[in-house]
């Protein structure tokens, strides 16, 4: 069975890849599910990620195995403007042609079929909104609010990107800036909601755990 490398921009997305994703991935004989922190400079990791990085480490891992799937938990909010296909892509109206615009050119660079670009909508923490279960468990005096968001949107990957109402800006406005943790909460919400409501209601996530599963398995 193929590894699956996934790189990631930090510690939040290493936890849901080693405590749900992987997990979730075993059920189809996918037994060996790493992420791998992109370093943004030298010695540091997370964030702050550009293509030069991206594709040094994509390169490196295909690789160092010829018969491993590598694929990416990056996020579109604040995504470096030097990403192949960034010009255009954020002169689209449709943000989920943008994301699906520069996965096409990344793509193309590589030109390699165990190559899964993949660029989460808007950000990691929009998948968080996908249940409202983790939220009753530690924050259960938030859930009207939470769930008013969730009914606002056709799905959790939709809500927008604006720096005051992004995914993660809504969490730190709710739970309180100073209190809000991103790699303990993120994680933690993650966790109890459990990986198939994501799936459920996040179709372009869902479509990137599909491929993976077909690719890896095959």
């Amino acid at each position: 069975m193929r590894t699956v490398y996934i790189m990631i921009e930090g510690p939040t997305e290493e936890e849901f890849v080693n405590n749900s994703l992987s997990h979730y991935l075993k059920n189809f004989g996918i037994v060996n599910t790493v992420p791998i922190r992109l370093e943004t400079s030298l010695g540091f990791y997370g964030g702050d990620i550009n293509f030069n990085r991206y594709q040094k480490n994509a390169n490196n891992l295909l690789i160092s195995d010829p018969t491993a799937i590598v694929t990416s938990l990056i996020d579109y909010y604040e995504l470096r403007a030097d990403f192949p296909g960034y010009a255009e892509a954020t002169l689209l109206k449709d943000k989920t042609e943008s994301v699906s615009t520069l996965e096409k050119e990344i793509d193309n660079i590589f030109n390699n079929e165990r190559l899964i670009p993949y660029i989460q909508l808007h950000e990691f923490e929009a998948l968080l909104f996908s249940d409202i279960k983790g939220f009753q468990i530690y924050f259960p005096h938030l859930v009207p609010k939470v769930q008013y968001i969730i009914n606002n949107y056709p799905n959790p990957e939709l809500i927008n990107d604006k720096p005051e109402t992004c995914p993660s800006a809504r969490l730190k406005a709710l739970i309180g800036n100073r209190k809000y943790k991103k790699t303990l909460h993120g994680p933690l919400l993650a966790l109890e909601n459990g990986i198939n409501p994501i799936l459920e209601k996040c179709p372009r996530f869902k479509k990137w755990i599909d491929t993976i599963i077909l690719k890896a398995t095959t």
